[in-house]
């Protein structure tokens, strides 16, 4: 088992840039791909019922703790950004009335008219704070407070 400082860093990122990599890295391979598996499952069916990720918008503050909560499962949520906005946007222009915010309202709108998308947006969500568990798990293990 790791111990220290920089280890348990490096299992955090490790934990953040693909889920199960931390647990991978500590010598948990099967926990670490089992983990991988199932955080990847999740992301995948979000995607394809049509999951949308959030924006973060000062009218509505906790739009800001689902956002982070996309954060989450890494560079796996540039792949659920693009399909919901066609890029990397995380925040509602301050101008509701320019034509940028018409754009992504537009693509909101459009996610939203599908039949599936609350359960695929859950699962998004459902997707990164599992994976937000699991960091704290590999952070737990990397210290030794955890086996």
């Amino acid at each position: 088992m790791r111990s220290g400082g920089g280890s348990a860093l490096v299992s955090c990122v490790l934990a953040w840039l693909l889920p199960g990599a931390g647990h991978f890295y500590l010598g948990k391979r099967r926990r670490g791909a089992v983990f991988f598996c199932v955080v990847l499952a999740t992301f995948l069916l979000g995607l394809f019922n049509e999951g949308r990720s959030y924006l973060a918008d000062g009218q509505q503050p906790l739009t800001y703790l689902a956002t982070l909560a996309n954060l989450a499962t890494g560079p796996l949520e540039i792949i659920s950004r693009h399909a919901t906005y066609h890029g990397l946007v995380y925040a509602l222009p301050a101008d509701e009335n320019s034509p940028a915010a018409q754009a992504l309202l537009k693509s909101m709108r459009d996610k939203v008219k599908e039949v599936t998308d609350e359960y695929g947006t859950t699962y998004l969500l459902t997707a990164g704070l599992m994976n937000m568990l699991l960091i704290l798990d590999a952070f737990d293990i990397a210290i030794g407070r955890k086996s």
